[in-house]
């Protein structure tokens, strides 16, 4: 059985998380509506780097390539096989939003979907370090 150390999470605790300044959290919110206007549903957790690769490979596997800059190139679980630098058009993004301890942190998915938001949180159970780690 693999480990698994994922909890469902929000944007306001990664806030209460942090000490950043005012300025620093107006920023980090002004940046989250931006992503936001794209792809409005969204999802945090607290997970293991292990756990993210898992949980984008799923993402992957159910809704397609990420928006954006491709960085498959570095996941223990990859689910691209292109090479060298490129980017998808997709329908949902992650985005790190803070490292908490050695390779633990809060990440937050965005869907454009309501319904892929939903299947992603219906799966928050299923995710796990993967088969590397068993």
């Amino acid at each position: 059985m693999s480990q698994r150390t994922v909890r469902l999470s929000s944007f306001e605790e990664y806030l209460a998380s942090e000490d950043d300044s005012l300025q620093v959290r107006a920023f980090e919110e002004q940046e989250r509506e931006l992503r936001r206007s794209r792809f409005p549903h969204t999802v945090t957790l607290q997970l293991s780097f292990a756990e993210l690769d898992y949980a984008n490979r799923w993402c992957w596997q159910h809704f397609g390539p990420a928006d954006g800059n491709c960085l498959q190139y570095y996941s223990d679980y990859p689910a691209c096989d292109l090479a060298g630098a490129h980017s998808h058009k997709g329908k949902w993004i992650w985005y790190w939003l803070v490292k908490t301890e050695y390779n633990f942190g809060f990440c937050e998915w965005c869907f454009f979907e309501l319904s892929d938001q939903n299947r992603f949180l219906a799966s928050v159970s299923e995710i796990h370090w993967g088969e590397k780690y068993t």
